[in-house]
């Protein structure tokens, strides 16, 4: 059974989060660790690492904020009342990362290798490296992102066999919510 395609009325974090899965997609086709077998905008604070053996990539909408330029990545609330501030715009705040399967001890008990938790850091440290490229050179061409300021990236587990990397992003939209009701 195919799966529909879900187009939720959301104009201002989600198209960002589904064009950032894409071009870390694209980036991580022959990554050191393979292509990762699920890239998907995921929801939720915490990322469900499920797949991490047949690699995992994954963004996620961690919060949208009204924010004026100039103050960007600062968020602030807006009244939306005749008091209204007109020059506000819509800041998305999103986590993108990887999760690989960690080295684990062997059947005898014996714990990995030096050589196979080094491929496991390198594995990462490419992963980390195409999203950062990705998120600092991709991001900014996309019409509807006026700014991009990129936060820490730091790594995730090892948890349940898996082992991964996150880079927090926000981008600041050029999206007006209300724009289609105002041309009514």
């Amino acid at each position: 059974m195919t799966e529909p395609v879900v187009e939720p009325v959301d104009d201002v974090a989600w198209p960002v989060a589904v064009k950032l899965r894409e071009v870390i997609g694209t980036a991580l086709d022959g990554a050191l660790g393979g292509t990762p077998a699920v890239v998907a905008v995921v929801p939720g604070r915490d990322v469900a690492i499920d797949s991490c053996c047949e690699g995992q990539a994954w963004v996620r909408i961690v919060r949208t904020y009204p924010v004026l330029p100039g103050e960007f990545p600062g968020g602030r609330g807006s009244p939306i009342d005749d008091g209204g501030d007109p020059g506000v715009f819509w800041a998305v705040e999103l986590g993108a990362g990887t999760a690989r399967c960690a080295p684990s001890p062997d059947d005898a008990g014996n714990p990995p290798t030096a050589a196979q938790l080094e491929r496991s850091a390198a594995e990462l440290a490419d992963d980390a490296g195409r999203v950062r490229r990705t998120v600092l050179c991709e991001l900014q061409k996309l019409p509807a992102v006026e700014e991009v300021w990129i936060g820490e990236q730091s790594s995730v587990g090892p948890s349940g066999g898996c082992v991964g990397q996150e880079v927090l992003v926000a981008v600041m939209t050029n999206i007006c919510v209300c724009e289609e009701e105002a041309g009514a």
